[in-house]
């Protein structure tokens, strides 16, 4: 059989060919919001992954909470105050001060003084005491003059600091102002007694003078001497004091440590 002939000038009908892949399909462009920034003058921020962290952000993170502790630490010692150690403030320091060496040596109490004062910032209590006077023979031919009398006598003092450390100018206030007239002193320290301690005497040797500091305390005892002259002119010629009425104070350092021991152990009442 004898096919027909194709028609000059008929378009030829197209052969259909496979659909197009999604590859070749352009993807949908996304909206373009402009650059990202960090602030306003910053420059902008590039998408990638998160930075990793600076090993010194750990230790600074260390180092602030460290801070953290230390400083919860010193708010609560501020609000705990130092350690006093034991001492509390004495009603009657001369009831607490015994003083049974220096009575031995030089005489027994009589006619005690106290006083004591309180305050957030440190307690104070002050005791002077006579050590039995001790009264000079009369002269021959002055019947009518009375007696002078020789009186030893005992300071004490007693500071407890409740809220400075007293330790950093404890030495420097036993140094005498220049230009006071009286004497020079003489500063030996005396081992084994409280945090530190020093005997202070004079040139001339009158009034030895223990100082002591324990911690928050701070104690001083001195023993001395005076002449009561009872209206008797100590210009006139016709009384003298018997050398047994005259209160030598040297060799008093072993009867002072041993009452101060003493003392600081009264002190400390719990």
């Amino acid at each position: 059989m004898i096919s027909e002939p194709e028609l000059e000038g008929e378009p030829s009908t197209p052969v259909p060919g496979p659909p197009p892949t999604p590859a070749s399909v352009p993807a949908p462009r996304a909206p373009d919001h402009g650059p990202e920034t960090l602030d306003a003058d910053g420059p902008p921020l590039i998408p990638g992954p998160p930075p990793r962290q600076r090993p010194w952000v750990w230790g600074l993170a260390g180092v602030l909470v460290t801070s953290a502790l230390w400083s919860g630490g010193l708010w609560a010692y501020d609000r705990a105050g130092p350690d006093l150690q034991g001492y509390e403030v004495s009603r009657n320091l001369c009831l607490d001060a015994e003083l049974s060496a220096l009575s031995a040596g030089v005489g027994r109490k009589q006619d005690p003084f106290a006083a004591v004062s309180e305050d957030t910032a440190l307690d104070q209590a002050v005791c002077t005491v006579n050590l039995v006077p001790k009264r000079s023979k009369r002269p021959e031919g002055t019947e009518g003059h009375p007696a002078p009398t020789v009186r030893a006598y005992a300071d004490i003092t007693y500071t407890l600091h409740k809220k400075t450390d007293p330790g950093p100018q404890f030495d420097a206030s036993l140094i005498a102002p220049t230009g006071q007239g009286a004497g020079k002193r003489t500063l030996k320290l005396v081992p084994g007694v409280g945090e530190r301690a020093y005997l202070v005497s004079q040139a001339e040797g009158d009034t030895p003078t223990l100082e002591v500091l324990d911690g928050q305390a701070v104690l001083s005892l001195s023993v001395g001497h005076m002449t009561d002259y009872n209206d008797v002119d100590p210009l006139d010629s016709d009384f003298e004091i018997d050398d047994e009425a005259v209160v030598h104070l040297g060799g008093l350092e072993p009867a002072m440590v041993e009452d101060m021991l003493a003392l600081m152990d009264a002190l400390k009442k719990n």
